[in-house]
């Protein structure tokens, strides 16, 4: 029994809580390896890194603060390579793992981090590339490796790191984790569900609902709030056709933005006849600005709202935007972040070596990674801000192009936001708009 080689011991006085901290995680075999049971019941496992080195690497672990494990961690040098070995005995059968290295800076990172880590299986030629480092529990990072199906409680790999970006000098790796994958959540609109109960309609509308419908780009029409709230639900245009009004199924205040709102030094107006607004933006710049307000009573109060990017590309076009795109913001100064337009892949280990392939990971929701919309477009997190009791004017102003100075404005937003990767422009970006809406 697993709850018999915790260490330290495990007391519990039923079922219920042996689940709730199996559920936590608890250190076994020695402590050398973290497991957990999901809601699921799939077994989650990490393997100490000191399990996976032969005792010529064993010198470079030492303990540091907030270490996984008591044996120590890593410190990995942006240059070596470094040759593991990684068995586990206590995958959950046929589920689907992300095979991930788990590792902390010595430093603060943002949630999403690009590496460039390049690593192999024994005994293959091709080097693959991970981009991301995204943040885990404890405050602990992630790269994933690999994904694949079990057929039973075990898996053995041999895996060659060969090195990552120079920026980092180095990090300390904790050990290689085996993660029951999670289904991925594609964006609903929210406009779909309206509820049919006079009482409840009349508690979501605002306050000032009638005010605002009145800046319509077309003429609406009620006759009870019940009517009203179903209008105010699907949404209208306003603001001459640039804004998409709409509230939320909690009753908050959201927008869509149109792309007459985005400036570059090379777009194109395309026809976008299923669309709201009619028309999207297709880019062949490297950058893009984007600017608009948004009056106060068009918000709700203190809400934490999300600010989407809403995009899609051919498919020729993919490989153009898979490397991490940079976000800065210029009035703050040094403050910048990674997005990402395309979703990280990874390699899938088949039970034949020759059959394996690469497939987009269904990893946790991350803010700077991309997610499919039932609309068939394509969202990415790029700011996030909370409103006020009191609201003012919210002018939102992100610089995507080549930096230059921008006129401050009171609580002023200016982002710069350009490829990280040496791509040379967002050639071939269609955007539709940007997307304002809670948490």
């Amino acid at each position: 029994m697993i709850a018999m080689d915790a260490e330290p011991p495990l007391y519990f006085t039923s079922e219920a809580e042996l689940k709730q901290l199996m559920h936590k995680g608890v250190l076994i075999n020695g402590g050398k390896t973290w497991f957990s049971i999901n809601k699921k019941g799939e077994h989650h496992e990490m393997i100490s890194i000191a399990e996976c080195l032969d005792n010529s690497s064993l010198r470079s672990v030492t303990r540091r603060y907030r270490d996984k494990f008591a044996v120590g961690s890593y410190d990995y040098f942006y240059h070596a390579e470094l040759k593991t070995h990684v068995k586990s005995q206590l995958l959950s059968p046929l589920t689907t793992y992300m095979v991930n290295l788990v590792f902390s800076f010595d430093f603060f990172w943002s949630e999403c981090q690009p590496i460039n880590l390049e690593y192999r299986l024994q005994g293959e030629t091709k080097t693959s590339v991970s981009y991301l480092a995204y943040k885990i529990e404890d405050g602990m990072l992630a790269c994933e490796l690999f994904q694949f199906t079990s057929d039973s409680q075990f898996v053995d790999l041999e895996i060659v790191f060969e090195g990552f970006d120079e920026y980092y000098e180095s990090i300390f790796v904790q050990g290689i984790e085996f993660r029951p994958m999670e289904k991925q959540v594609e964006h609903k609109d929210e406009n779909q569900t309206i509820s049919d109960s006079d009482a409840y309609c009349e508690e979501e509308l605002p306050a000032d609902y009638e005010d605002i419908m009145k800046r319509s780009t077309d003429i609406l029409q009620w006759t009870t709030k019940k009517e009203a709230y179903s209008i105010i639900r699907k949404g209208f245009l306003i603001d001459d056709g640039e804004k998409w009004f709409f509230l939320d199924k909690n009753g908050k205040k959201c927008h869509k933005l149109s792309a007459a709102y985005i400036s570059a030094f090379s777009k194109e107006e395309i026809d976008l006849s299923e669309s709201r607004f009619k028309e999207a933006a297709l880019l062949s710049s490297s950058g893009f600005c984007f600017r608009c307000e948004i009056e106060s009573h068009l918000l709700s109060p203190q809400t934490t709202y999300a600010t989407y990017l809403v995009y899609k590309y051919l498919p020729e076009n993919q490989s153009r935007f898979e490397g991490p795109m940079v976000v800065r913001d210029n009035l703050v100064g040094a403050d910048y972040w990674y997005v990402y337009l395309v979703s990280p892949t990874t390699p899938v280990i088949r039970p034949k070596t020759d059959q394996n392939t690469h497939n987009p990971v269904h990893r946790p929701k991350i803010k700077c990674i991309p997610q499919q919309r039932n609309d068939g477009w394509i969202e990415v997190q790029i700011w996030e801000f909370r409103t006020a009791a009191t609201i003012e004017m919210v002018p939102i102003d992100f610089y995507v192009e080549l930096a230059r100075a921008l006129p401050y404005k009171k609580f002023h937003i200016d982002y710069y936001m350009d490829s990280y990767n040496n791509i040379p422009s967002f050639e071939g970006l269609d955007i539709q708009g940007f997307e304002v809406r809670p948490t």
